[in-house]
C-alpha cells in the first residue's frame, strides 16, 4: 500500500476513533476483496440470487411490526361512527334568527347555508387501535437491527440463516439497539409532523415554504444516514452518539453512492405508489414480503463499502492482530467460495 494513503487512511480513522470491531465479525480478505464488486451491475446479480432471502427478511420484520398494521386499522377509520351537522358555521344564527322571523329573504339564505354533512365520530375502537402505534417505539428499531444485520451479510457475501441470524442480530445489540432505535422512531415523527405541518401552511408564508422544503432536505440526509447508523450498530462498538456524528460524515464521504441509492429509492417509491394506486391489493402483500427488505438492500448495499473504506479496514490496519484469519498460514484464494446460497 503506499504509505501516503496508508497515512490518509489512518487519519480518518482517528477522526472516526471510538470504534471497536466486533468480535469474531470482522472483514476478511475474501470479504475486501468480494466488496470491490459491490457496483451497479452487481447489485442486480446479487439481488437475484438472493431475493427469496431478502422477501423472508421483509415477512419478518413485517411481523414485528404488526403493531403499525393494527394501528393503521384505527386511523382507517373502520370502527368509527357519523353523525349528521351544519356544513357551514352560519347554520346556527340563520337557524335562530328563523325562530323568530321567517321570510323569503332568510328561506332563501337557509337554503344557502342550511345544507348538512356527515361528520365522522372517532371511535374508542378505533383510538384503543391507534394506540399500538406507541408499541413502535420497541419493535421498529429493534426489527431494523435484525434487518439491516442479515442484509448486511448478504452484501458481505456470507451465507445467513435468515430466522436465526435476524434474532441473533438483535440479541446481540439489545440494549443499544433499543435506545437507538427509540431516538430513530421519535427523529422520522418528528420530520414527518414538521413536513406535514409546514406542507398545510406554506401558502400562507414564504417562511414557512422555506421550513417546509428545510424539512425535506432534512429527512433526506437522515434517510441516508439511518443505514450508517443501524451498519455500524451492528458493526462496531461505540457511543451512540458517535454513531450518529459518524452517520453524519459517512453521508458526505459516501456521496456518490448515498446519491445513487437515494436516487434508486426515490424511483422505487414513486413506483410502488402508483402500483398501490392500480392494484392497492397487490401492493399491500408486496409491502408485506419485498418493499421494505428491498429499500433496506438499496441503502445497505450502497452504503457498507463507505463503512468498511473509512471505519473498519483502518482498524485493522491500525490492529491487524485482530483481523480475522491473522496468522493463518495460507489463504487459498481460487478455491474458497466468496458466496454460498443455502436456499
Amino acid at each position: 500500500m503506499n504509505p501516503d494513503n496508508k497515512n490518509k487512511k489512518h487519519r480518518i480513522y482517528n477522526f472516526f476513533s471510538g470504534t471497536e470491531n466486533r468480535s469474531g465479525r470482522g472483514v476478511t480478505k475474501k470479504q475486501v476483496e468480494h466488496d470491490k464488486q459491490l457496483g451497479f451491475a452487481y447489485f442486480f446479480k446479487l439481488l437475484k440470487m438472493r431475493l427469496g432471502k431478502l422477501a423472508l427478511n421483509n415477512l419478518i420484520f413485517a411481523l414485528c411490526n404488526i403493531p403499525l398494521f393494527i394501528a393503521l386499522l384505527g386511523v382507517a377509520g373502520y370502527f368509527n361512527g357519523s353523525v349528521n351537522t351544519a356544513s357551514d358555521p352560519l347554520y346556527g344564527p340563520l337557524y335562530g334568527i328563523m325562530q323568530y322571523e321567517n321570510n323569503p329573504v332568510t328561506s332563501a339564505l337557509f337554503g344557502v347555508y342550511g345544507a348538512g354533512t356527515e361528520l365522522t365520530v372517532v371511535s374508542a375502537a378505533s383510538k384503543v387501535l391507534m394506540c399500538f402505534a406507541f408499541l413502535l417505539l420497541i419493535t421498529f428499531g429493534l426489527s431494523s437491527i435484525g434487518m439491516i444485520y442479515n442484509i448486511r451479510n448478504v452484501c458481505r457475501g456470507e451465507s445467513i440463516y435468515t430466522w436465526g441470524d435476524f434474532f441473533e442480530g438483535i440479541k446481540k445489540n439489545f440494549k443499544q439497539g433499543l435506545a437507538v432505535g427509540i431516538i430513530d422512531f421519535l427523529i422520522i415523527a418528528l420530520l414527518v409532523y414538521d413536513i406535514m405541518a409546514y406542507s398545510a401552511n406554506s401558502a400562507n408564508s414564504f417562511m414557512m415554504l422555506v421550513f417546509y422544503y428545510a424539512s425535506i432536505l432534512f429527512a433526506a440526509i437522515y434517510y441516508i444516514m439511518r443505514y450508517y447508523l443501524y451498519i455500524q450498530l451492528v458493526t462496531c462498538r461505540m457511543s451512540i452518539g458517535k454513531m450518529f456524528k459518524n452517520s453524519f460524515l459517512l453521508t458526505a464521504l459516501g456521496i456518490k453512492r448515498n446519491l445513487a441509492g437515494f436516487v434508486g429509492a426515490l424511483l422505487f417509491a414513486v413506483a410502488f405508489v402508483y402500483f398501490y394506486i392500480l392494484f392497492p391489493s397487490v401492493a399491500i402483500i408486496l409491502l408485506g414480503i419485498f418493499v421494505f427488505s428491498f429499500l433496506a438492500y438499496i441503502g445497505v448495499y450502497c452504503a457498507y463499502p463507505v463503512v468498511e473504506k473509512y471505519v473498519i479496514e483502518p482498524y485493522y490496519e491500525e490492529h491487524p492482530d485482530e483481523r480475522p484469519g491473522y496468522g493463518e498460514e495460507s489463504f487459498d484464494e481460487d478455491t474458497e467460495q466468496i458466496f454460498t446460497d443455502e436456499g
